[in-house]
């Protein structure tokens, strides 16, 4: 699947205006086909001049010169990276690598890359931003989002939020034109309780000359409000505004919010029961969003069987009661909670890497063995041994399941009171 091309290898979309104006940022700005520079370039800013030596219709029409340009050793390094990224799912890339100019001089070149993918993961098209490397890093998060296709908004913003430049699928995402945007306040189009918080981050980041990435609403001339996700980017140096691409995440949210709809059943643990979780599990890794990473975390509690014996069945539904109430109390991440059997349990999180959710996992058992419970005159200690799991693609619910409980398994194995990863 290639991008929609009008004559002349263009992006269908840019209209002139358009084009003049990303030509004009002091980057330079491309979008080609799945294959980089080895095969189609859609779009090249006539900036790349300054780093070749070579004007943009050069590449326009033999996208392969840029290759030829690099040392050997170089390209075959590059390739290999890029590469790698496409395999392991990731949507964006900076490459560093230098190019011989038409007169015989190297330039260092830092390349920042968007990778689009569609729905089934492929790679359809690659947009980024190239620029010297011993200059500051301005403008490569906002030529992420050149590609119309990809459903991006592009904005350019003055220091008092004002739209002044305007791109992307605008109609589509806030239901009116391009030119009606600009001169617009962006803080308008936010909601009225989210808006003074969102500029006093921004503030708060122009202060320390960085960008930020928020999630925030828009309004949407016909749909109403709907959920962004908004990276800002500081503009060059001394020029006080924003680079900002948004990219509509309203059915992201709608399903954060699918998961939270499920209603916690166990009454000892407030946790769902094995039935709801396992659904909710199942619904998750079937959506197999490339961008959401999911971990999970199972856990049981060490010889509850002694504690009844030794405590009575009172004594045992004590320490479970508690354990739903120190999992909230602990955890600051977003998790959906479920108890798969007497004393096994399992929290779902969304976003963070295996050895982020052994982190969490960890600073949850140390909560748990140091808590103690007061019944009738006596203090209760209990401990937890913790398996973690990363989702792996296409990987089936029970599968996944049954991966974390090898982890928890082998905690068992090695005394019991641990955490332990499994692959």
């Amino acid at each position: 699947m290639q991008p929609p091309q009008a004559p002349g290898g263009e992006i269908d979309g840019l209209n002139d205006q358009t084009r003049d104006w990303l030509s004009t940022l002091p980057t330079t700005l491309y979008v080609t086909g799945p294959s980089w520079w080895l095969g189609h370039a859609h779009f090249v800013s006539e900036s790349i001049m300054e780093l070749s030596g070579r004007p943009a219709a050069d590449y326009l029409s033999n996208p392969q010169l840029w290759l030829t340009a690099m040392p050997e050793n170089e390209r075959r390094r590059i390739l290999e990276q890029l590469q790698a990224a496409f395999d392991h799912g990731e949507v964006r890339l900076t490459l560093d690598y230098s190019v011989i100019n038409r007169d015989g001089t190297l330039c260092r070149i830092e390349d920042t890359l968007s990778i689009q993918r569609n729905e089934s993961g492929e790679v359809v098209a690659l947009s980024g931003v190239l620029q010297r490397s011993e200059q500051d890093e301005v403008d490569s998060v906002f030529a992420n989002g050149l590609i119309n296709h990809a459903g991006d908004l592009l904005i350019e913003l003055g220091e008092e939020f004002e739209c002044l430049n305007a791109g992307g699928d605008v109609e589509n995402l806030l239901g009116v034109t391009a030119s009606r945007l600009e001169g617009e306040s962006l803080l308008a189009l936010m909601s009225p309780e989210e808006a003074p918080k969102i500029q006093r981050s921004l503030e708060a980041c122009a202060h320390e000359g960085t960008g930020s990435l928020l999630e925030l609403r828009l309004h949407h001339a016909i749909l109403g409000y709907r959920w962004f996700e908004v990276q800002f980017s500081p503009r060059q140096r001394g020029v006080g505004g924003w680079y900002a691409i948004a990219r509509d995440i309203t059915e992201r949210r709608r399903q954060t919010l699918q998961w939270e709809s499920y209603t916690a059943t166990d009454e000892l643990t407030s946790a769902l029961h094995r039935n709801a979780f396992m659904g909710l599990l199942r619904q998750v890794c079937l959506a197999g969003d490339p961008y959401a990473r999911l971990t999970l975390i199972v856990f049981d509690i060490d010889h509850l069987a002694k504690i009844n014996d030794d405590w009575g069945r009172y004594g045992g539904d004590l320490v479970l009661s508690c354990i739903g109430e120190i999992c909230q109390a602990t955890l600051r991440e977003r998790f959906s909670f479920g108890r798969l059997g007497e004393d096994d349990f399992a929290l779902l999180l969304s976003g963070k890497t295996l050895q982020e959710t052994a982190a969490i996992a960890e600073r949850l058992r140390a909560r748990l063995s140091s808590t103690r419970i007061e019944f009738h005159g006596h203090w209760l200690a209990f401990s937890v041994s913790l398996g973690v799991a990363e989702h792996h693609d296409d990987e089936p619910a029970e599968t996944f399941l049954e991966r974390a409980g090898k982890g928890l398994e082998q905690a068992r194995a090695l005394g019991r009171d641990r955490v332990q990863q499994a692959l």
